[in-house]
């Protein structure tokens, strides 16, 4: 049975460390009456939540943070070191998520810094890509870009262990419920250009075998296509992994695929 990823994505949500407990506790509940042994179901809270979440969750859910400082200890006002993670149980990290790149300049050079830091503390890398614009050669050459600078240095055995995400950033919703998403047939003519660059960088066993979900716009409407047109690993939901009911619909969604 074919192996899925749903990673819920909470960004700057929600306003309390009383909301994120419930919430969480709502998707444990609601993933605990799933058979979900195909489905791999993360969520990612703000750091100052990410302990008491923890608390809370069990192994049908696990943890992840939205980001990473890739220095272990020292003088960086505000940054988060990986054994800070580790210590309050993390498990999956993302990296490179185009709101970090956009709103507080990650370059691809930080981000293959992260990227380092996280599989060094035996953590998973949740590595996101894409493109800011639709169409056009510049965006092909992005992703291309993107994909080589975060690898570089990176050995077969350790890339073997990142989750890659497609994320269209012309497709990213931002909390608007009426945001068109992707096209099936988009997302997998990237993964498909995506698997290309991972052999030419590596080879074609790596390439076939790495997950790689969607990162743009996704629901409990619009998963199924994604994972059987689109052929995605799985989603990393924003707005939907904030409303437990919707979340637990996309996992029974991805459980229910064979």
């Amino acid at each position: 049975m074919k192996k899925f990823y749903l990673i819920g994505n909470w960004k700057m949500n929600p306003a309390t460390q009383k909301q994120a407990n419930q919430l969480a506790l709502s998707i444990l509940r609601g993933v605990n009456k799933l058979r979900t042994k195909n489905v791999e179901v993360v969520i990612c809270p703000p750091f100052s939540f990410l302990e008491e979440v923890n608390k809370k969750l069990s192994r049908n859910v696990k943890l992840g943070a939205q980001d990473i400082f890739f220095e272990d200890s020292g003088a960086y006002t505000g940054e988060i070191s990986p054994s800070m993670l580790r210590d309050v149980g993390v498990k999956y990290v993302i990296v490179g998520h185009s709101e970090r790149r956009r709103f507080l300049n990650e370059t691809n050079e930080t981000i293959n810094k992260k990227l380092k830091a996280v599989l060094k503390n035996k953590m998973t890398p949740i590595l996101a890509i894409g493109e800011k614009e639709k169409e056009g050669q510049g965006s092909i050459q992005e992703i291309k870009d993107q994909l080589s600078f975060a690898l570089d240095g990176l050995k077969t055995s350790e890339v073997k262990k990142i989750i890659f995400v497609y994320e269209p950033v012309w497709a990213i919703s931002g909390g608007d419920k009426n945001h068109k998403a992707a096209e099936p047939n988009d997302v997998l003519g990237m993964k498909i250009f995506i698997k290309k660059i991972l052999t030419d960088l590596y080879n074609k066993r790596l390439a076939e075998n790495v997950p790689i979900i969607y990162g743009g716009s996704s629901n409990a409407s619009n998963v199924k296509e994604f994972v059987y047109d689109g052929e995605m690993d799985g989603a990393l939901p924003g707005s939907a992994s904030l409303d437990a009911e919707e979340f637990i619909k996309m996992a029974q969604v991805l459980t229910g695929y064979k």
